[in-house]
Order: C-alpha cells, then sequence, then structure tokens
C-alpha cells in the first residue's frame, strides 16, 4: 500500500479549505490505520513510504510505528513523480516475486475482497488458446480497479509494464483512459475490478460519510478510526459555525 507520513499541509491538500491542515492529516492518518488493520490478518501487505518533504525530515514515523504493530514491513517509494515511483516499487517487488498489488491509501471502505481478487487473479493462468492458434497478447496480466474519479485506486501485476507509468497526467480523470489505451496497444487485456471511490475532495467526504452511515445501520463498522475523526471534524466545524453566528448577531 501507498503510504505517506500524516504531515499537515502535505497531505490531502484538497481537504484543507474544508477541514484545516491539521483535520486533514487527521482524516488521512485515520484512512491508513484503518486499512492496516483489515488488510494485515488477510493479504501479505506491505508499506510503501513516500519521502518525506526536507522540513520534516526529522519527525517522528507514524508509518514505522504502525507497521511494527502490524508486523508488516516498510519500504521506501524512492524519488520522482508517482509514475516513476509506483514502477520502482512494482520492479523490486517482482524481481523476488510472481505478482504485485499497489493499493492506493485513499480507499479506506474498499472491501479486502478486492484485494483479495486482485491477487487471485494474478495467481490465475488465464485461457490457453486452442494448439495451433498464436497468442494474441503477452503473457503478463494486469488487474485495475478504476475509481469514480478517472483513475484507478489499484494496480496489479504479474511482469513489469513500463509505458503505464510514463508522462501520464497523474491527479486526473484521464489516467484510466489513458492506461487503458497503453495497455491496448501492448495487447493487454486487463483484469478490470468493479470501480470503487477513493478520498481527495470535500465531496468525497460527503459520499464517504454517507456510506459509513449505511453500514453502520447494516451492523457494519467498517473504518472506525475515519468514523471517529469524522465526527470530530462535524463538531468542530458545527461549533465554529455557531460562534461566528454569535458574533455576527453580537455586532448586529
Amino acid at each position: 500500500m501507498l503510504v505517506r507520513e500524516p504531515i499537515p499541509g502535505t497531505v490531502k491538500t484538497r481537504l484543507v479549505p474544508a477541514f484545516g491542515a491539521a483535520g486533514a492529516a487527521a482524516l488521512y492518518r485515520a484512512f491508513v490505520e484503518d486499512a492496516c488493520a483489515r488488510l494485515a490478518p488477510c493479504v501479505p501487505l506491505a508499506l510503501a513510504c513516500a519521502p518525506l518533504p526536507a522540513t520534516a525530515a526529522a519527525a517522528p514515523s507514524f508509518v514505522a510505528r504502525l507497521a511494527r504493530r502490524h508486523g508488516v514491513p516498510v519500504m521506501s517509494q524512492g524519488e520522482g513523480d508517482l509514475g516513476a515511483r509506483m514502477r520502482g516499487i512494482a520492479t523490486a517487488a517482482l524481481a523476488s516475486m510472481s505478482g504485485v498489488v499497489l493499493l492506493g491509501s485513499d480507499v479506506p471502505t474498499l472491501p479486502v475482497a478486492r484485494v483479495i481478487a486482485a491477487l487471485r487473479a494474478l495467481r490465475s493462468r488465464g485461457v490457453r488458446p486452442p494448439r495451433g492458434v498464436r497468442p494474441r497478447a503477452t503473457p503478463t496480466r494486469v488487474v485495475l480497479g478504476p475509481s469514480l474519479d478517472g483513475g484507478y485506486h489499484l494496480l496489479g501485476l504479474r511482469a513489469p509494464v513500463p509505458d503505464i507509468f510514463r508522462r501520464m497526467p497523474w491527479s486526473s480523470d484521464r489516467v484510466l483512459a489513458r492506461t487503458l489505451a497503453r495497455l491496448r496497444r501492448a495487447r493487454i487485456t486487463p483484469t478490470l475490478l468493479p470501480a470503487w471511490y477513493d478520498v481527495d475532495t470535500p465531496a468525497d467526504v460527503d459520499l464517504l460519510t454517507r456510506h459509513l452511515a449505511l453500514l453502520a445501520t447494516l451492523g457494519e463498522d467498517r473504518c472506525p478510526r475515519t468514523r471517529r475523526v469524522l465526527a470530530r471534524l462535524r463538531r468542530r466545524h458545527r461549533d465554529a459555525a455557531v460562534r461566528r453566528a454569535t458574533t455576527r448577531i453580537a455586532a448586529s
């Protein structure tokens, strides 16, 4: 799973106007904690941590403590843009393993079954063509978990596919379409998982809040840390609104 240290002002920056830098960082921290708690008992999890900004190099490592708590390894994402870092992680993993799944850390409600499905797809041998018929695709197998915002939250690889990482408009709604186009050019047919949502904007937080409420109604507390942080942020927002209204009344 690709993670960052939850340092205010460096994570979930599109949530800062709504929740403040500290609130956005607290929410991201909860995402990572909930994801680790659900994934670590079920799949061979490792945390790939992005480099720290120079101003925070001496900060205590939340990621290292979390990894120790769950007994999972930590590796560096390396340098470069997101594509370069993902390519490096995948190449390093595939040097010693038959497959790797790269997972984002901003999909807190993603069912663990989706990750297990990706791992199983990578282990499958696929369908052999009839004898004498040349296969139309390379033996490389790719698994993609599309995101509602036009990107993807999960990428599974059985072998390196460098072209899907280069010159990609990361953090845009064109990532998934361009990735699929490049896979077609490489004659690779990916296994597509059902679409899911990641949490980048206040609108995504609204969707997350409604989803967690629905899960609670159904008797499932899937992301307890995220739920508690959201409740705390809502209380702060409500209290701030009351203070602003009181100030306006007093000034009138």
